[in-house]
């Protein structure tokens, strides 16, 4: 229950703008809007921006895990409540949920970890701050169920390719994408690897399915998902992003997005996510066609 979670960290609106092809906030937003309501549970736990400072150091997500429960539709009014679950050194984990302000309907749930790191070296540093950690359980509708922690999947880019990722994105960081220190901002990630997406699609579905996209008709919307950071990227790296499919049934996909540094050969991050086919007009979840099946199975990742 929502007030289970003492601290209220973020509260905003459903923006036009934040909202994609499907007609609901697009997954970037999503994670920037509770990686901006992380600072404020920080700060009440008292790693205060200028305690940071004096730290000299910064929060540097390690992983996240997140339930999409409902869809968030343009206009709604949005909460994000909080709590610190846990503190091993210099790594806190924290349990978030991101509801409406009025109706109390729960959105998304997230698990964060996040490492306090040096600025310089991005390494785990030291601090001796006394931070309270009340007894708290993470509510069963929020506990991760199918994606859990996995080892690095691969070392190289040609590695992937060989297990049979496809290339579905590739840029350069740019000084508007980074923060004040100069690092790819958080949830720029999850941006990149959405607007990898379509390219991703166009190897999977059918002329048929692509009409139907573009006409505003068949969608997606992921259920759940997990990433695992291993790197960051800084202002002026070039990256590239490959994507897979890891398994399939009838009406979910899970999908395997990985995105290296092409200047240090990094991988800097692995997503992991489970979608689903969605009916824009009714909003429910629809069955894959079977042209769509026999293509993922064509290009299912070996292993």
């Amino acid at each position: 229950m929502a007030e289970t979670l003492p601290y209220v960290i973020h509260r905003s609106s459903v923006n036009a703008w934040e909202c994609d092809e499907n007609g609901h906030l697009n997954v970037r937003h999503f994670i920037g809007k509770n990686y901006q309501g992380l600072t404020h549970l920080f700060a009440e736990l008292g790693l205060t921006p200028a305690a940071l400072r004096d730290l000299g150091g910064s929060p540097r997500v390690v992983s996240q895990h997140i339930r999409f429960h409902r869809e968030a539709i343009q206009g709604m009014p949005i909460t994000i409540l909080g709590q610190l679950v846990e503190r091993r050194n210099s790594r806190l984990s924290s349990y978030t949920e991101l509801r409406h302000s009025q109706e109390n309907t729960l959105f998304t749930s997230f698990n964060t970890e996040v490492d306090i790191v040096e600025l310089k070296t991005r390494q785990p540093c030291n601090f001796d701050l006394n931070i309270d950690i009340s007894s708290f359980d993470v509510p069963q509708h929020g506990i991760a169920r199918s994606l859990l922690h996995d080892d690095m999947p691969v070392a190289s880019v040609g590695e992937a390719l060989e297990l049979g990722y496809v290339e579905t994105g590739r840029g350069t960081v740019l000084a508007e994408e980074c923060d004040e220190h100069g690092y790819l901002e958080f949830y720029q990630y999850a941006a990149q690897i959405a607007d990898a997406i379509p390219n991703f699609m166009s190897t999977i579905q059918s002329a048929n399915e692509f009409a139907l996209r573009s006409a505003g008709e068949l969608g997606g919307a992921v259920i759940e998902s997990r990433a695992d950071y291993y790197n960051t990227l800084e202002c002026g790296s070039r990256f590239v992003i490959l994507s897979g499919v890891r398994s399939f049934t009838a009406k979910t996909k899970r999908l395997s997005h990985l995105i290296f540094d092409l200047d240090n050969a990094l991988l800097i991050k692995h997503s992991q996510g489970i979608a689903v086919a969605l009916d824009l007009n009714s909003r429910r979840a629809v069955p894959f066609s079977e042209d769509r099946l026999k293509r993922m199975q064509s290009q299912q990742l070996k292993g």
